[in-house]
């Protein structure tokens, strides 16, 4: 079921519309590749049909057939790395042999990489270090995050988003990341089964850590703790 949404896009003057999808798979091949950052972009061949998507920067290659998992389409998406503006582009995970798989939601994050996974089990340090603030809950956008991340560091925040990903029973947690048309960040809430479900516009209070490094490729420059959500209607 695709629910559909309009967002206002931070610092321009248009919206978007996007559909959320619960993973909806495409097998396409590659017609083009723009490498930028944190994002590839690729220029794909479905079922003869041609479109643009962004996955985690990977070493993909014109010709190569590969199966994305969709996870956000957005109209009128201008990548500010690339200096140009898609019509349309997905925003999809890309699930590679041997990579953490397309499901898992600290993948634009951090990739862990598994080469036997039967014999090598990671354990993730997921709680050393862990800082959880009881202050009251300064109500900011995502974007504010990034741009002053020391001023929020371990302290209680109020966001209000919309849910792109969601992992629930890693290592007792929920990991649900959330976006608000530009940036997204990851919160893990403390309940495992979280009833929250892409596409959701969400409410999220948490305390923030920032340069956290797990281990095994689970590192974050901010990263929301003891997250508590409510499902806005």
């Amino acid at each position: 079921m695709i629910k559909k949404i309009t967002i206002a896009c931070i610092g321009t003057l248009f919206s978007v519309t996007t559909a959320l999808a619960l993973n909806e798979p495409h097998t396409v091949k590659i017609l083009e590749v723009k490498d930028a950052g944190a994002y590839t972009y690729i220029k794909v061949n479905e079922n003869n049909q041609q479109y643009w998507a962004a996955i985690e920067a990977s070493p993909v290659k014109i010709g190569q057939t590969i199966t994305l998992k969709e996870q956000v389409w957005m109209k009128n998406f201008k990548s500010k790395t690339l200096d140009k503006t898609f019509d349309k582009v997905l925003f999809a995970d890309f699930e590679r042999k041997g990579i953490s798989g397309a499901d898992n939601v600290h993948k634009i994050h951090g990739s862990m990489i598994k080469k036997k996974q039967e014999i090598l089990k990671p354990d993730p340090k997921f709680n050393e270090g862990l800082v959880i603030s009881k202050e009251k809950a300064i109500k900011i956008d995502i974007s504010d995050l990034y741009k002053n991340k020391e001023i929020y560091k371990n302290k209680n925040v109020e966001l209000t988003a919309d849910v792109i990903q969601v992992s629930n029973k890693v290592k007792g947690n929920t990991w649900v990341k959330i976006y608000n048309g530009k940036d997204a960040i990851i919160f893990r809430s403390p309940n495992e089964d979280e009833k929250v479900e892409i596409g959701d516009k969400v409410k999220v209070i948490g305390t923030i850590n920032t340069d956290v490094d797990y281990g095994f490729g689970f590192a974050y420059e901010i990263i929301g703790v003891n997250g508590k959500f409510e499902v806005l209607k």
